[in-house]
């Protein structure tokens, strides 16, 4: 079966998109059909994590989305009061915390109809066809491909194309998990909210203190200012008294805007009010067959902690690597597999940080939240996820934990991020994760050039995509912390995947280190087949 596309992604929004650039990037051509007319105008989505923000470098796109950014969280603080004008409020630290110790960049607000345009022109730009207005109402899995009908809303017109792969990314209420035969687990939906965006004079300091977000205790509600004035509350609602989504016209909303900033004297023009479901999911599989589900369309998860978005970013970042190589030939399709593994257990427990989040922070009227995990640090979230099985050769039996390490504390251990420290390179200074982000890199030790020269091998025999550099040689260690950083030896290496995931590493030297980086290639790559003898034996 010969297919007009490698892959076809269904939903154009932020995870969506962000699949297009990433795959675009790796020089697999793609087609985005999104049923609406164009990007989002609600905020969804807002705080992008710096380990999203690291994802976003790797794609050159981290000034584009400072140059166009809507809020600070960290300049900004967090804050409580029954209104904004109550001469008693709490104040509490940044959204997030100083990431400059762990990261070469920083977390970023840019909200949602402001990122998915940033995306979109460059998902574009390398190449991606980006189809609005164009609804997917029909797939169907074949041997060969993926068989979909399109319908451009616009025109009413159908077509018929076909795809090596679908990447399913049309959010919580798209249709293409159910059709699959895929079902959802959790507690399921806990709470209804409205979104409220609304025009405002209204500062956004209180005596001279910048806000990232007010919790308004009058309303069990939250206050989100912007630059410009376009502001959001957010505020529960409840059905079962008889409250519908129609009824926040703009007398009320008004009315509720008023109330949340004490005050009447004040602008507040209803922009757009849009009802949604605070819900806790995760998809029982994250695969089938030729189809992944990213974002949304995977899991749901409350906003506290702003895990939801950036954790379908991070889908989008483990998915993209694995289809590229897949499609380039450079590894069997069992090598998807491995994203179900992977990802699947760490959205799992994410979610249960999410639901403790929100159990702290709010009011549970219709008292439905489940008992609360304990809550661990936003950090261990962002950058501590910890695979356990998959593309990699982990060290040791699972540990009976859930999948997160201590962020201040990651050591090159494989199934976790790589640690960030400066390297120099060419008479430049950077972050050491400026060098991943296309294809595997090997790491080596001062004294690992025999590293090297096994990677070089791999990389002409298999035609894949892998590099190395040595410390000391081609880049250096500016600040000494090779071995504190990653856990080895001047003789010893880190294999880092193409999502900034160490999947191996050997502390020192060995024998023959051609036929154990050979064995090390074969298994992350084809993880469900056993090996004949171990990946670390001699010869």
């Amino acid at each position: 079966m010969e297919n007009d596309h490698p892959v076809l992604i269904v939903g154009g929004g932020l995870n969506g998109l962000t699949a297009a650039c990433l795959l675009s990037q790796h020089g697999v051509g793609c087609v985005v059909v999104e049923r609406h007319p164009g990007t989002s105008i609600q905020y969804k989505f807002a705080g992008i994590s710096p380990r999203s923000m690291e994802i976003f470098r790797s794609l050159g796109l981290e000034d584009d989305i400072r140059a166009n950014r809507t809020g600070d969280q960290q300049g900004g603080g967090l804050a409580r009061g029954r209104n904004l004008s109550d001469p008693a409020i709490q104040w509490g630290g940044p959204a997030w915390p100083d990431a400059s110790p762990f990261s070469p960049t920083q977390p970023a607000t840019c909200d949602q109809h402001v990122l998915e345009p940033i995306l979109r022109r460059h998902a574009q730009k390398l190449g991606a066809d980006i189809r609005f207005a164009t609804e997917c109402t029909a797939v169907d899995q074949e041997a060969g491909g993926i068989r979909a009908r399109l319908r451009n809303r616009s025109t009413g017109s159908e077509e018929t194309v076909t795809a090596d792969y679908l990447v399913i990314a049309d959010g919580a209420n798209g249709r293409l998990r159910e059709t699959l035969g895929i079902g959802r687990s959790g507690v399921g939906a806990l709470q209804h909210w409205m979104n409220i965006i609304f025009e405002t004079d209204l500062p956004p300091t209180i005596d001279g203190k910048r806000l990232t977000s007010f919790f308004v205790t009058d309303l069990n509600a939250s206050v989100i200012p912007r630059e410009g004035g376009r502001w959001l509350l957010a505020l529960q609602y409840f059905p079962d008294k008889g409250e519908r989504p129609e009824d926040f016209d703009r007398d009320r909303c008004r009315d509720l805007v008023v109330r949340a900033a004490g005050r009447s004297d004040i602008k507040a023009e209803l922009v757009d009010a849009r009802a949604w479901e605070v819900s806790a999911y995760a998809a029982d599989r994250f695969g089938q067959r030729r189809s992944f589900l990213i974002g949304d369309a995977a899991h749901l998860m409350p906003p506290p902690g702003a895990f939801g978005g950036n954790s379908g970013i991070h889908d989008a970042h483990n998915l993209a690597w694995k289809l590229a190589m897949v499609i380039r030939g450079e590894a069997p399709a069992e090598l998807l597999d491995t994203y179900d593994v992977e990802r699947r257990p760490v959205i799992e427990a994410t979610v249960a940080q999410a639901l403790a989040r929100l159990q702290k922070w709010f009011d549970d009227p219709a008292k439905r939240l489940p008992p609360p995990v304990e809550i661990v640090n936003d950090y261990d979230v962002v950058f501590g996820q910890r695979y356990d099985s998959g593309a990699l050769l982990a060290e040791g039996p699972p540990p009976q934990t859930p999948p997160f390490e201590p962020f201040a504390a990651l050591a090159g251990k494989p199934g976790t991020r790589a640690p960030h420290m400066m390297v120099e390179r060419d008479d430049t200074e950077s972050s050491i994760l400026d060098l991943f982000g296309r294809g595997f890199v090997l790491l080596a030790g001062p004294r690992g050039e025999a590293w090297c020269r096994a990677a070089r091998q791999i990389a002409e025999r298999k035609s894949a995509g892998i590099s190395c550099y040595r410390l000391g040689q081609d880049v250096r260690d500016v600040e000494g912390k090779w071995e504190e950083k990653y856990g080895v030896t001047d003789t010893g290496a880190v294999l880092v995947r193409p999502d900034g995931i160490v999947a191996w590493r050997v502390r020192t030297t060995v024998d023959k280190p051609e036929v154990t980086l050979r064995r090390v290639w074969a298994s992350i790559l084809h993880p469900d087949q056993a090996l004949a003898s171990s990946p670390f034996e001699e010869g």
